[in-house]
């Protein structure tokens, strides 16, 4: 059923994705679906998690690493956009149209999770003595480095053509990150 509603959205983008297309081409009937999935939207939300598996096995690699936590920051955030660049036409689908309550919600949950593995990764820092002194919290860097990433993911899948290769953006990446926020490369 994942992989169908995958190639279906990927086909028709989010907005005309409907049950009953999905269960065409899973060869499943509707009630089929409805019985593993409330609605359009909790399907979607599986489809993205199935997307991220690999990625999010990859970070949770990273988090855990006993690396300089200056190195897993940049790592985690090369990770988050290169991943998203694999998956750039899942991205397009889902901005076809306006995005319903749910499933914004659900996205801005994976959001925060992010942030939250940034937040604890600037702790880490922190207590290492790896932060430039500046009076800046944890809390504050790790949301300014979502900002960052999740700029760099939209405009890559909202303007693809006018971006630069992935490797640039996140060298670019890398380097604010070490400069802005760290006290020398490692």
């Amino acid at each position: 059923i994942g992989e169908a509603a995958s190639a279906v959205l990927a086909a028709v983008g989010y907005t005309a994705l409907t049950m009953d297309r999905v269960a065409e081409a899973a060869g499943v009937s509707k009630g089929t679906l409805y019985n593993y999935f409330e609605d359009k939207d909790a399907l979607v939300l599986e489809v993205i998690d199935q997307a991220f598996t690999v990625l999010a096995g990859k970070i949770d690699e990273t988090c855990t690493d006993s690396s300089p936590a200056s190195w897993r920051l940049r790592q985690l955030a090369r990770l988050v956009v290169t991943g998203v660049e694999e998956l750039r036409a899942l991205g397009q689908a889902l901005c076809t149209g306006p995005m319903p309550p749910r499933l914004s919600a659900g996205l801005r949950e994976r959001q925060m999770r992010m942030r939250e593995r940034f937040v604890l990764l600037f702790r880490q820092a922190e207590a290492a003595g790896e932060l430039r002194p500046g009076g800046h919290t944890p809390h504050e860097l790790g949301r300014l480095l979502v900002l960052m990433v999740d700029g760099i993911i939209n405009e890559r899948i909202l303007h693809a053509a006018d971006c630069p290769d992935v490797e640039r953006d996140v060298a670019l990446l890398d380097e604010c990150i070490q400069r802005l926020w760290f006290q020398e490369a490692p």
